[in-house]
């Protein structure tokens, strides 16, 4: 038998208890009802991963009842999650949106900064593809992707008191000339060039 199918064999073993059953056994010695052995007979659970997962919770941690498959783990609780989320999401709104690599390079020195024990690529200083797809995966309202070119006095000027200005002044005209609305387009600047990157040469 080949070294694959081997590890492919113990990693199977390893996870093959249910998520449910070990939250019950969790509960049970937690409330002192039961003992880790018992508990672990009971509900067919690995009392070695059992104990692991008591002592984290009364150290204070956030521990999952999921079993693991294979040696990837989740590295940050639900809190630092949600927190990197909201933090991306913030970059996106203020016209500062994060590609993939610079998201990676993000949750390295996330880890890093926590002093989360992880196993990131520390020459690249980046987190790996298994953490992205499994990031967003559990995340899928998040788009990363090449930001578009956005030029500085479209973003300095698209704010909440230029826009109301901009429908006062509409609203105005509307009123003064009587414009109906097949009268009102839509101009479009595809013409003007209003980005300094990839200038046209003429």
């Amino acid at each position: 038998m080949s070294d694959v199918e081997n590890d492919r064999r113990k990693r199977k073993k390893k996870s093959t208890w249910n998520s449910t059953n070990m939250r019950k056994a969790v509960g049970k010695v937690i409330n002192n009802e039961m003992s880790a052995r018992q508990a672990a007979d009971r509900y067919q659970v690995p009392r070695t991963t059992l104990n692991d997962r008591i002592s984290a919770i009364k150290r204070g941690k956030e521990m999952s009842t999921e079993p693991l498959m294979g040696r990837f783990h989740n590295i940050f609780s639900l809190e630092h999650e949600k927190i990197l989320v909201e933090h991306v999401k913030d970059l996106a709104n203020r016209l500062m949106p994060l590609n993939r690599k610079e998201f990676l390079y993000l949750v390295f020195q996330l880890a890093e900064k926590l002093k989360l024990p992880h196993q990131f690529n520390k020459e690249k200083q980046s987190a790996g593809k298994n953490f992205y797809y499994s990031f967003m995966k559990r995340h899928s309202d998040l788009s990363l992707r090449i930001p578009e070119s956005t030029s500085l006095m479209r973003a300095v000027e698209f704010n909440r008191p230029q826009v109301d200005r901009f429908y006062e002044c509409l609203e105005t005209l509307i009123q003064t000339f009587n414009f109906t609305a097949y009268k009102i387009w839509n101009c479009d600047e595809t013409g003007v060039i209003v980005l300094s990157k990839n200038m046209r040469k003429f």
